[in-house]
């Protein structure tokens, strides 16, 4: 998705709720430790996210400058949309389940996370904490989410310009089901997932906040909802399941090459220090 556009279509739905978009400031700025602050994820209602432009995000928001992750390089062409083909069959008897989903709640839940992006992250991996994951109260662990998120995604878009493969909706003739997508989407290429990428990519990361600590089989819970996440994308129509599948392999490798970089180190155990702190409060 253009980020250009992206951007424009957000601002437009903050005016329409009567809100002033707003810069937040560049991650960088945020201290290592600000005192964070534990708040129940019951209380989520409680704190302002649109507010958070979830795709005007700091120029430097990477944690990968050289040898990035290039995933037109190492991702195969997607399948062709040909129904003698077993793979896209697969793809179109998933899109068939994802229609079927829309109704239920699970469906409810793909149409919220539509919404690509840091807000998106703060208020799912909110309730996997239980507590609430917002700037002013886990500055590092929102900033860790930011990088990390911003990193998986940015790998994709080579690919997309690549391949450009038509949506389900476009090529189905069917209308989009996210409550955050629309017609902007047409166009823009389907593979491999954006969503899946950076729902990913922020997954694989933040189980490393709890990885040798007595909570790490919440990494699990994490590992569930990263996919989930992508899962989502083919229940609204704007993904193949090929297209998730591809977006999960670019997150792990954007995960990977973020292991070299001293930048995530150091905010990695900026937001291991930040969770252990929390805990203690919640005692």
């Amino acid at each position: 998705m253009p980020k250009h556009i992206a951007a424009a279509v957000f601002a437009i739905i903050l005016t329409l709720a009567g809100c002033s978009p707003k810069i937040t400031p560049k991650a960088s700025q945020i201290a290592e430790i600000i005192s964070p602050r534990f708040v129940p994820a019951a209380d989520i209602s409680k704190f302002q996210y649109d507010t958070i432009p979830q795709w005007m995000y700091p120029d430097d928001s990477l944690y990968i400058t050289d040898s990035f992750p290039d995933a037109a390089t190492f991702l195969p062409p997607p399948p062709p949309t040909d129904t003698t083909n077993s793979e896209f069959r697969y793809d179109f008897g998933r899109w068939k389940w994802g229609k079927r989903q829309r109704e239920t709640e699970r469906g409810r839940q793909a149409s919220q996370e539509s919404l690509y992006g840091i807000v998106r992250m703060c208020t799912i991996y909110s309730e996997v904490f239980g507590f609430v994951i917002h700037p002013e109260t886990t500055p590092a662990i929102y900033r860790f989410m930011l990088y990390a998120g911003e990193t998986g995604y940015r790998a994709t878009i080579n690919a997309k310009n690549k391949y450009h493969r038509p949506r389900p909706f476009e090529l189905m003739n069917d209308s989009i089901w996210g409550e955050f997508d629309g017609e902007y989407l047409r166009g823009d290429g389907s593979y491999p997932s954006g969503h899946a990428a950076l729902g990913w990519a922020t997954a694989r990361a933040l189980t490393e906040i709890v990885r040798d600590t007595d909570d790490e089989d919440l990494g699990g819970w994490i590992l569930m909802r990263g996919e989930m996440y992508g899962a989502s994308r083919v229940i609204v129509g704007a993904h193949w399941q090929s297209d998730v599948e591809a977006g999960l392999k670019v997150g792990d490798a954007a995960f990977n090459a973020m292991q070299n970089s001293p930048r995530y180190q150091q905010h990695l155990e900026a937001a291991r220090k930040e969770y252990n702190l929390l805990k203690k409060q919640q005692k």
